[in-house]
């Protein structure tokens, strides 16, 4: 089968070689290889029409990874080309006023309109109803450009209808890892190395990793063997063996050890208790969120030393041990997640650099502080470092 991939053009990620990687990973690791990748103009809808006889005439597979801010309508020209209509589908209504009374937006009612003769890819993530269509021997599928949205879109429904189509077998499995990428990549070739139906792709973000892994032809034996190698040889750092995020994988070992967790965070912000909280459930295993900002809080709420503030500054290890004590000494919490840190574009007047920061993970047991040295933007460092928090909590939960 011969498959093309289009994209259109956009300033944001004109030289996003991460996010075109992660699109065409996303089919490939399906066993959807793209022949051909274009990324076309947003506002030339002539050039669109002559690309697409072209593809409808040399490819088995179109798929088209539609943007915003088109000026032209793509699903109308598709419409045209294919001897069909545009019309509101029904399901993708539905569709549409859940996103719509979830985001608390009205959105236009051309996200609800799609190919006649098309099926619906739905879009639970966002307003950009999908579509698959069928015409000529040709598989036409239209997705949205944002990865989250286009993610299990891809996975649901375009990969299972290409397999039927082709009768590919295959098997697919994702872990989820937290560490060093290199030492990653050199376990994951080793796996490919001996055992010739795998492939293996990678997606990171901020430090968190989905590690995708399509197993093909006889992989009943090869299956449990691939993921046992992969799994003793990275321990820990796997924190999960299915498609997870790591604030969801938190609650779950929070309700499997019925633990209660109390976070306090300075220059995380509150992100670290967000991703917990965002868990329906949450409150039977949130005790509290701080947001431990200056020094009089971190002394006044948490009881932090003036005299360590004083000589180590806010961000040191000694100050994220306290505020994590300091959760831990009212006795209403189990777990507690301290954070601290400078996340920039200027250091303090400690002249710490940007990027340094400590992270807290306490029990009953004691508590534990972590030193990081991150670089990238204000908003990379703190992300990482709100990941970091979570993952530490992970492990330390999986170990008890």
């Amino acid at each position: 089968m011969k498959t093309a991939l289009v994209f259109f053009r956009s300033v944001e990620r004109e030289f996003d070689n991460e996010y075109y990687g992660k699109i065409v990973g996303a089919f490939k690791s399906g066993g959807i290889n793209a022949d051909t990748v274009e990324i076309l103009s947003r506002n030339d809808a002539h050039s669109f029409s002559e690309r697409l006889d072209g593809f409808l005439d040399t490819v088995d597979n179109l798929i088209i990874i539609d943007g915003e801010d088109r000026d032209f309508d793509l699903k109308q020209i598709i419409a045209e080309k294919t001897d069909t209509i545009l019309a509101e589908n029904e399901n993708a209504r539905i569709f549409l006023d859940a996103v719509s009374k979830s985001d608390g937006v009205e959105y236009s009612d051309k996200y609800a309109q799609i190919p006649l003769e098309a099926t619906l890819i739905p879009n639970v993530k966002g307003a950009y109803q999908g579509f698959i269509l069928d015409k000529n021997q040709v598989t036409i599928a239209v997705l949205p450009e944002e990865y989250a949205q286009l993610k299990p879109m891809c996975d649901r429904y375009v990969l299972p209808y290409v397999e039927n189509k082709y009768g590919i077998k295959s098997n697919r499995l994702i872990l989820k890892y937290f560490g060093d990428i290199p030492t990653l990549d050199d376990i994951l070739l080793k796996a490919e190395s001996q055992y010739e139906n795998l492939n293996c792709n990678i997606y990171q973000k901020n430090g968190d990793v989905s590690v995708d892994l399509l197993f093909g032809g006889k992989v009943e034996r090869d299956y449990s063997e691939v993921v046992r190698f992969i799994v003793s040889n990275l321990k820990d750092s796997i924190y999960a063996e299915f498609d997870t995020t790591l604030g969801e994988r938190l609650f779950d070992l929070l309700r499997l050890r019925k633990v209660k967790l109390s976070v306090a965070e300075s220059f995380t912000g509150g992100r670290v208790i967000a991703e917990v909280i965002k868990n329906p459930g949450a409150s039977e295993f949130v005790n509290e969120g701080v947001v431990s900002y200056s020094n009089h809080s971190k002394m006044e709420r948490l009881g932090v030393s003036k005299d360590d503030l004083a000589k180590h500054g806010a961000v040191s290890s000694i100050v994220a041990y306290q505020m994590a004590k300091g959760l831990l000494k009212n006795g209403n919490c189990d777990l507690a997640i301290s954070t601290t840190g400078i996340a920039g574009p200027k250091s303090d007047d400690t002249e710490k650099p940007v990027g340094l920061c400590y992270i807290g993970i306490g029990m009953n047991d004691g508590v534990h502080t972590y030193k990081l040295n991150l670089s990238g933007s204000r908003e990379e460092i703190t992300e990482t470092a709100k990941n970091t928090a979570l993952f530490l909590a992970i492990k330390k939960l999986k170990n008890i």
